[in-house]
């Protein structure tokens, strides 16, 4: 009797603490700030045609699955910069901290020499042909990186514990461009469309020898759509590209003297040799035309990424984005569960240490390698 007593105790106060945790993956409970102290930070190759890695960011102590991802690209002018970029990882930790999945990842620079090579990417943004090639790499390299993580849904069991219906693609600057370019660009002949007539034939053959739209970079078979962004400081190459089609949501943040990316339509480093391109002031009024969820901070009077280099900016930024995901995911989490594999169930048990086999309420499951999975489901 008296073990008995022990272990309904030790059931209870499990059961208490089991509960505490399913209420964390609610929308209640995460993802409104930071409830987790720490993060644990994976590296892995997304594409190995081009050796591309990312830094998968992930809740430390989190059970929890079907998670919102938000994947982040760095700046650099595309000439420059990696995933450790110091804002792409303070998003990726408070994103995880809050109970988001998180990812920074490299993509191909214009220097390298699967693309313009080291002399000539440097000057990729006053040459037409070399701007196309540059944003088609850099675009379907991320492409690559939305559809790892679909991949490893099918075929690794989700073991980032990710909902693939709910991945968004963000980033800083140069980073910025690449998910309007993913979101507004749907097939080789819209690319093509949007481009000078005296670009279009080569971004056809481009293209065509690449993969198409969804490029060359890896895990093909998998969809690279993405179901929000997030643009700091980005831009598109022309808004020509967004339809009524287009319905992604979508938040930015631009500074309105920013030389470096355009806020509205203009030339990149405002030299009049440059390329042109389209930034946020430019996109949200179309997006808005088509009734486009979407929010816009404006920095008045500041340059080019003013958060990189002032705290308050920043954390203005931070406040801004993950407001506007929060309010723009679908949370509809009803249990947690630990994953396991290879391995066999060899019984489970209910609060009372009864054999159970119901899939209601809290349920114990012993299997053949002594793990001990607790999942407690919850009706709403």
């Amino acid at each position: 009797m008296k073990y008995y007593i022990t272990f309904l105790l030790f059931s209870f106060l499990l059961f208490f603490q089991l509960s505490a945790q399913s209420l964390d993956c609610s929308c209640e409970n995460r993802y409104q700030s930071e409830v987790f102290s720490s993060v644990n930070v994976e590296t892995v190759t997304y594409s190995d045609a081009y050796n591309l890695q990312m830094d998968i960011y992930t809740p430390d102590g989190d059970n929890c699955i079907n998670r919102p991802l938000i994947i982040l690209a760095h700046g650099g002018s595309f000439i420059g910069g990696s995933k450790t970029n110091p804002t792409m990882v303070d998003l990726c930790e408070t994103f995880a901290k809050r109970g988001y999945v998180a990812a920074s990842i490299n993509y191909r620079l214009a220097t390298s020499s699967t693309v313009l090579g080291p002399f000539s990417g440097l000057f990729w943004m006053t040459n037409l042909e070399n701007g196309i090639k540059v944003i088609y790499s850099a675009m379907t390299d991320a492409k690559a990186a939305v559809r790892f993580f679909r991949k490893n849904v099918a075929e690794d069991n989700n073991s980032y514990g990710i909902d693939q219906d709910q991945i968004w693609m963000g980033g800083n600057s140069a980073g910025a461009c690449l998910g309007p370019h993913m979101s507004y660009i749907n097939s080789v002949d819209e690319f093509v469309s949007g481009i000078d007539l005296s670009g279009q034939e080569y971004a056809f053959s481009l293209a065509s020898d690449n993969g198409g739209i969804e490029g060359n970079s890896g895990n093909s078979g998998y969809s690279s759509d993405i179901s929000g962004m997030i643009n700091l400081a980005g831009a598109l190459h022309t808004v020509d590209w967004i339809d009524e089609l287009d319905d992604t949501p979508i938040v930015s943040c631009h500074g309105t003297e920013d030389e470096t990316v355009p806020d509205e339509c203009g030339t990149i480093l405002n030299s009049p040799t440059n390329l042109t391109a389209c930034g946020s002031m430019a996109i949200h009024p179309v997006i808005s035309n088509y009734d486009v969820v979407n929010d816009l901070l404006i920095y008045d009077g500041e340059a080019h990424c003013p958060w990189d280099g002032n705290a308050l900016y920043k954390q203005q930024m931070i406040d801004f984005v993950t407001s506007f995901v929060y309010n723009n995911i679908q949370c509809d989490q009803t249990y947690i569960e630990e994953i396991y594999s290879d391995k066999t169930l060899l019984y489970s048990f209910d609060l009372l240490g009864r054999i159970s086999s119901s899939n209601n309420g809290l349920k114990f499951s012993v299997y053949s390698d002594g793990t001990v999975n607790k999942k407690i489901t919850l009706n709403f």
